[in-house]
């Protein structure tokens, strides 16, 4: 369908326009807070400022995403019923939902392309963005090797791990080695996990064994022992001290934790709405877009964009409120996880298609 194309192409035209200025926006602001103090303060460069504002840009856009969908939706019909296209349409007997079939379509995709950047972009972005304010702007080592390496440094030793556990704050098979001199190994310590401890301020092994050795390698003994105290007093890396948020892990590394936490009788309600919610927020661009085409549609001849952009706008904010509040329910208990997750998108999503369903009829 011609017309399906040539709506799409203005649509995508005013979508990537109107996410760019958002970004744009955004960063100008921020630099200009930022600026003031915390750039300066730290002698920052500039291209570690460029740098720091790249890697927020996979978030920035799955944030402002919906939003472009739904000004986008808005501006583009409005721009085609205003011209008299629709209306011809309309009376050739083409329904809304055949008119707008291809900026749903579009709508559905973009969730589909948002998730997919939300799996597999945004949680190492997000990391690298950690690692750009505590090593490049702020200038602290220790988070450079944390960040870097799965080496970490302490007064003749070194612990290296396989696996940074961020939501349970502990290291998953550790390896702990301890040095008389520069060469030779007095201990190395074997353990199932390590967990920081936040008042010693050292990280401590547990379930571990501890084998000894000679100055000339022979080893001298294994011991079993619950658990072992290191020197290693290198601070976990900002993410994992100040709480984790659900954006800086994959859907299948949450999902991960969240079997492991429930095999060991450990409930996590507000990560298990957090799982429903990485499935169901990208979906928010299909819903802006059912709720974009029934206000600029709803009077054809005499539409008022600054009405329809207003009242959507007003959406989108309970859209968001209502989701937040069914999270701090899901944690309380109030609510079951997939109810909190799943009911504003499903609810708005009805809601919108209702409304187009209704102007449908009318017309």
């Amino acid at each position: 369908m011609i017309f399906g194309k040539y709506l799409l192409r203005e649509f995508i035209k005013l979508y990537f326009s109107i996410c760019f200025g958002f970004l744009l926006i955004y960063c100008v602001i921020d630099f200009l807070e930022k600026n003031t103090r915390y750039f300066p303060k730290y002698n920052a460069s500039g291209a570690v400022i460029v740098e720091y504002y790249l890697v927020q840009m996979p978030k920035m856009y799955v944030d402002i995403s919906p939003f472009g969908v739904m000004l986008s939706s808005i501006i583009t019909t409005l721009m085609f019923a205003r011209s008299g296209e629709i209306a011809a349409l309309r009376a050739a007997g083409q329904s809304i939902r055949a008119i707008c079939r291809p900026l749903i379509l579009m709508g559905l995709g973009l969730s589909l392309t948002l998730f997919a950047i939300s799996e597999f972009i945004v949680p190492s972005a997000l990391l690298q963005l950690q690692k750009i304010e505590t090593v490049k702007i702020e200038k602290s080592s220790l988070s450079q090797m944390f960040l870097e390496s799965q080496w970490v440094s302490g007064e003749d030793a070194i612990l290296h791990f396989g696996k940074l556990n961020q939501l349970e704050r502990s290291l998953m098979k550790p390896e702990y080695i301890v040095f008389r001199n520069q060469n030779e190994v007095e201990q190395i310590v074997h353990a199932e996990r390590a967990v920081f401890d936040s008042k010693t301020g050292y990280w401590t092994l547990m379930d571990a064994i501890v084998s000894k050795f000679s100055p000339v390698g022979e080893l001298l003994s294994t011991d079993s022992v619950k658990e072992f105290k290191t020197t290693i007093s290198s601070q976990p890396p900002k993410l994992l001290r100040e709480g984790i948020s659900s954006d800086l892990v994959s859907f299948r590394e949450l999902r991960q934790v969240i079997g492991e936490s429930q095999a060991l009788g450990t409930g996590m309600k507000n990560r298990e709405t957090d799982l429903y919610q990485k499935l169901s927020s990208p979906l928010a661009n299909l819903v802006f877009a059912f709720f974009a085409f029934p206000f600029a549609l709803r009077r054809e001849r005499q539409a008022d964009t600054y009405i329809g952009i207003v009242i959507c706008l007003l959406t989108a904010a309970i859209f968001w409120g209502s989701a937040a509040a069914m999270r701090a329910l899901a944690s309380s208990g109030t609510v079951p996880a997939f109810i909190a997750g799943w009911g504003p998108t499903l609810l708005f999503l009805i809601l919108g298609a209702a409304l187009m369903l209704r102007v449908d009829r009318r017309g």
